[in-house]
């Protein structure tokens, strides 16, 4: 079944976001991403852009502020990200597209309705080979292997 909390409305999947990862799998990456980040433990806190509370950290992203001053759900909706003139997003996408994940292309499949079978393929394709449990983006795993089994995981 989908969890539509996990629809990005900048085109990522919340299921292979860092701070929903480490909120979501605890231990030893949860760990990472505090030092990584310099965050505490307990301010590590997601449930996806689609189900975000006041003590979600996503709660103070700066796309999803954005989006909320301009009444839009998603960025695709807004004339600047159309015209590539959004430095939020645009700078956001580069950082992604590293891990081979284009956000103007998520955006819209999900505009054109393909929800379902998107969220469906982001969960298989962010996944350990190996055991199977869910993984960040690799670029956000500091180790390049599975927190829960241990596998090198590679691109």
């Amino acid at each position: 079944m989908a969890n539509n909390a996990l629809v990005g409305r900048c085109g990522i999947y919340c299921g292979s976001c860092v701070l929903y990862r480490a909120y979501k799998d605890e231990g030893e990456y949860l760990q990472q991403v505090s030092e990584a980040w310099e965050m505490p433990v307990e301010k590590i806190r997601c449930e996806g852009c689609h189900a975000l509370t006041v003590n979600c950290a996503g709660s103070k992203c700066r796309i999803v502020k954005c989006l909320a001053s301009k009444g839009f759900e998603y960025c695709s909706e807004c004339p600047e990200y159309e015209a590539h003139a959004c430095e939020k997003h645009e700078g956001l996408s580069k950082r992604w597209v590293v891990d081979n994940v284009d956000l103007r292309v998520n955006l819209e499949r999900i505009k054109a309705g393909a929800v379902g079978n998107w969220l469906k393929e982001c969960q298989e394709r962010f996944r350990c080979t190996e055991c199977g449990k869910p993984l960040p983006v690799l670029g956000w795993n500091v180790k390049k292997r599975c927190y829960h089994c241990g596998v090198e995981l590679s691109e």
